[in-house]
């Protein structure tokens, strides 16, 4: 079972990430200003009760934490909620891509990430919610907003149960994750310009603007920077994209729609991407796997879905940001799995993926082309459909709108 990124962030907390423009201090929160913070924790509370239109069930736990601690914290929910085997199978699903390099450390790379940028984070195990000691004075009130919004779905929804409702669709546990960090985010945001006298129901445009420098401002942190572009737009998709999306479902429904996301998610992150599919229902295809014809001693090692926007990035990564641009909003559905011979240190990728026209599922195909060139050191084309890659044989096929691939066959 392969898990997104963003997946594997909300598996027992959610984070607030230091805001946009927002430089992380490494000095310590003293117990006076801990005193004063959490003294407004009651009327914050209050507002993100009337910005989410939901009513505040109980009180919520808080502490300060420490960066040492934080660290060591991320570590034991990690270890809590996936095995060494679980993470390791993520890792070769990334590799088999393309995502990421061959030396990709999954573990050590999530959590230098959340420990760079985490500002607050509220746990869904203990209901309690916790804020960095470090969190800039200036951003304590909206990281602590950021946490409530998450508490008071919480208390209404599950969070815990939410996210795991999404199974082995990994897909579907990316959008899961992008209601729960979008809204908490969209929350934030709202909250701040209330303080001003404005709101985003009157000024949308404003949440466009919030996203960017967002985005733009992630770019300072030095691991955040330094991480693989996949590992960059899943980390911050839930945040951004989320934000949108949960403005467009507001847009609509008002108020209501903070709780319709929780009570009829979105199922992919295409329908997070455009909220008119949401709205429209329109689910993505399951595209049959090709045969990867092995031999006895593979067994499946994870499987799982690829929606648009890990195509997204593939295409970004590999054929251009035009490319992506164009092509990936008319991907329909997709599929994985991934075969494994321990003893022969081999696995092998059987993946699946529809387009919405024949058309671009041969320009798909001209495209996958050029992934599996630049993923590999050795492409060695036999004919138009397959060749020897650095992982073993690999045989592509077009039917209709569906294009497939089997790669690392031996």
């Amino acid at each position: 079972m392969k898990k997104q990124l963003a997946r594997l962030l909300l598996l027992s907390v959610a984070y607030c990430l230091l805001p946009a423009g927002c430089c992380p201090l490494y000095g310590q929160i003293t117990p006076e200003q801990e005193k004063q913070l959490f003294s407004r924790i009651d009327q914050v509370f209050g507002e993100v009760s009337k910005i989410m239109g939901m009513k505040i069930r109980r009180p919520v736990p808080r502490a300060v934490i420490s960066r040492e601690k934080i660290h060591e914290y991320i570590e034991k929910r990690m270890a809590e909620a996936l095995s060494p085997d679980d993470i390791r199978a993520q890792e070769i699903v990334l590799k088999k891509f393309g995502f990421v390099g061959q030396d990709f450390d999954l573990k050590s790379q999530t959590v230098d990430l959340l420990t760079e940028q985490a500002a607050a984070f509220y746990d869904f195990k203990q209901k309690k919610l916790f804020l960095a000691s470090w969190t800039p004075v200036s951003m304590q009130d909206v990281a602590l907003v950021h946490e409530l919004a998450h508490a008071l779905a919480d208390q209404h929804f599950n969070l815990e149960k939410f996210i795991n409702k999404s199974g082995e669709d990994d897909d579907a546990a990316t959008a899961r994750g992008a209601v729960v960090e979008g809204q908490a985010s969209w929350v934030m945001t709202e909250y701040m310009l209330r303080q001003m006298g404005q709101s985003l129901r009157d000024t949308p445009r404003l949440a466009e603007s919030t996203v960017e420098q967002t985005a733009e401002a992630a770019k300072q942190f030095p691991v955040f920077g330094a991480a693989p572009l996949y590992v960059q737009q899943t980390m911050m998709f839930p945040y951004t994209q989320g934000t949108l999306f949960q403005q467009a479902v507001v847009q609509k429904l008002g108020v209501e729609g903070c709780a319709e996301a929780f009570r009829r998610p979105p199922v992919s992150s295409q329908q997070v991407l455009h909220p008119e599919l949401y709205f429209a229902r329109s689910a993505p295809s399951k595209p049959p796997l090709p045969h990867a014809p092995l031999p006895s001693g593979y067994k499946k090692l994870a499987e799982g879905t690829l929606g648009e926007l890990d195509h997204q990035i593939l295409l970004r990564q590999f054929a251009g940001e035009e490319e992506a641009r164009e092509l990936a909003p008319r991907w329909k559905g997709s599929r994985y799995a991934i075969w494994e011979n321990k003893k022969e240190k081999r696995a092998v990728l059987s993946y699946a993926v529809e387009w919405a026209s024949e058309a671009d599922a041969a320009r798909y195909f001209a495209d996958y082309r050029k992934v599996c060139q630049k993923k590999w050191k050795r492409f060695e084309a036999t004919d138009e459909m397959s060749g020897t890659g650095d992982d073993g044989r690999f045989v592509w096929s077009l039917h209709g709108a569906v294009f497939t691939s089997v790669e690392g066959m031996p």
